[in-house]
């Protein structure tokens, strides 16, 4: 649990509300900060993921998009942040709308100092004893499995597993579980918490992970076909079957609050949407090698692609953990970490087989028919300083020193690595181009969003979030903010246009919000500019 204050951010039109809310509140007695205010719905959107704010305080009207707009996107977007809406008594049945959409309380104006002082405190209060609730060890029952959940646990393992799955609609109803067999669409996430063993009992662990799956289940899964449990490993599994649920944000969301209010690393793999019951083994398994996949690249979520497949269960390799994640660390493109893991592997296969090199060869061999099978099935040519023919392989048999084995086996792994890496990169590269020049040509649409391009590309949304900032070195927000200004400075030297009427023209609909943008990419404020240029 964190001692940290709660963030509060302040949405209105009018700058005298704003700083009368952040100059009448004693923040501090509170165990609360002002982090920022925006002078609109749209900038407020923008600064989210930069503030991360607990609490929002909004005005219900605002130009460009209102206050109830503004609400539903963030409980949309971030269901775990609170809303407080500001509203008129002429407004109030208006404002009560906002009832359904999950906002936490409403402020009557003119604004009473004692009254949103005791609203801020109510729902500061709230938010900390959810968290207490989720965030402490609670030795008690509310926790523990009823007989139903241990059977209906027992059930989705093998469900997952593939292992004598064989259950009934009926029988399945018995222990609450149901399906959406016309949807047919199923998905799963794994989240690993990594709590420290030498600081909590086995009890204590178990307990924690009991809290963090009631967290999932009662913020995001409730009266859903989405079910949260563990697998064998301990690893929490999102199983979602529901349409109306996207599970990479649950998975995101989840992942971010665990690490940010429990002392724990958190890591998390996102399989693929897959038709049908019998293949939801499939998205586990690619989860599963997405998960191990972020502790070789230290990436805190992976998402499966088409790679993750069921290819991996074709080879003749010992299925150890070490030899998994060397797999997958080629597959990755991770150069550095596949050789290195190659070495623990090759060491120990030798240790082991320390009188016979024919089984370390024959695990070379099947090694290299690994590599072979992936590159083929990536498309990817293997040509050069070494080949993968037959004769080539043969060929390891004739090697009589271990080290020769060694830099054979080494010398395929950082060529084929390094192909993968840069097949992946170009492929990255590819989509982001291709977003970058649709940008290019609909940056004046106010539509604009990142969700609105991954949907339009057909990727998901976190997954472009990350490969386009890798790729440019900047957000899709920061680039879209970037070309829409620079084609405002551009429609500049043609023409002597206000303030409102470029910020219409490039998308932005919100002039003050234009000229915060304005600044913050030119350096100077836009008076300044236009001054500058006449």
């Amino acid at each position: 649990m964190t001692d940290k204050p709660l963030k509060v951010m302040i949405v209105d039109d009018e700058s005298n509300t704003r700083d009368l809310l952040k100059l009448s509140i004693n923040w501090l007695e509170l165990g609360m900060e002002a982090v920022g205010d925006a002078t609109s719905g749209l900038e407020a959107l923008d600064m989210l993921d930069e503030l991360t704010p607990d609490i929002v305080i909004t005005d219900i009207q605002m130009p460009y998009m209102d206050g109830l707009t503004l609400s539903k996107n963030i409980k949309e977007g971030h269901p775990d942040i609170s809303v407080i809406i500001l509203t008129a008594h002429d407004e109030f049945s208006y404002a009560q709308n906002a009832v359904s959409i999950g906002v936490s309380d409403f402020i009557l104006k003119p604004i009473n100092k004692a009254t949103i002082y005791e609203v801020l405190s109510k729902v500061g209060s709230s938010i900390r004893e959810t968290r207490e609730r989720l965030g402490k060890l609670e030795l008690s029952h509310q926790y523990m499995q009823s007989n139903i959940m241990v059977f209906q646990n027992k059930v989705l393992n093998d469900l997952i597993l593939n292992i004598n799955f064989t259950f009934q609609p009926d029988e399945l109803n018995m222990m609450d579980i149901k399906f959406d067999t016309d949807y047919n669409l199923y998905q799963v996430s794994l989240i690993n918490v990594g709590i420290d063993k030498n600081k909590y009992t086995n009890l204590e662990r178990q307990l924690l992970l009991e809290n963090c799956r009631s967290y999932i289940k009662d913020l995001y899964f409730k009266n859903s076909i989405a079910y949260v449990f563990t697998d064998i490993q301990n690893n929490i599994v999102l199983l979602n079957n529901d349409k109306s649920i996207s599970l990479s944000d649950v998975s995101e969301h989840a992942s971010l609050y665990f690490r940010e209010h429990f002392s724990a690393s958190v890591s998390c793999g996102i399989g693929l949407e897959v038709h049908s019951l019998d293949n939801v083994c499939k998205s586990y398994r690619q989860a599963l090698n997405a998960l191990n996949l972020c502790y070789i690249t230290g990436e805190e979520i992976v998402y499966a692609d088409s790679q993750m497949s069921e290819f991996d269960n074709v080879t003749t390799f010992d299925h150890s953990s070490l030899t998994n994640n060397m797999k997958l660390a080629i597959k990755s493109g991770a150069t550095a970490k596949a050789m290195e893991i190659t070495r623990k592997v090759l060491y120990n296969y030798t240790r082991e087989n320390i009188n016979n090199l024919d089984a370390v060869k024959i695990f070379s061999i099947n090694m290299c028919n690994y590599i072979k099978e992936l590159l083929s099935e990536m498309k990817i040519p293997f040509a050069g300083a070494f080949s993968l023919s037959g004769d080539f392989l043969l060929d390891i048999f004739k090697l009589e020193k271990y080290t020769d084995i060694e830099f054979t086996i080494l010398g395929i792994i950082e060529k084929a690595a390094s192909l993968i890496s840069e097949a992946l990169s170009n492929k990255s590269k590819s989509i982001v181009d291709e977003i970058k020049n649709y940008i290019d040509e609909n940056y004046s649409d106010n539509s604009l969003t990142l969700k609105v391009v991954a949907d339009k590309f057909y990727i998901n949304s976190s997954y472009l979030s990350r490969i386009f900032k890798k790729s440019t070195g900047i957000t899709f927000s920061e680039y879209l903010t970037k070309i829409r200004i620079d084609n405002a400075k551009s429609m500049l030297k043609e023409q002597d246009l206000k303030a409102y009427q470029l910020a219409q023209m490039i998308g932005i609909p919100d002039p003050n919000y234009f000229v915060k943008c304005f600044k913050k990419v030119v350096g100077i404020s836009f008076a300044e500019y236009k001054l500058q240029k006449a």
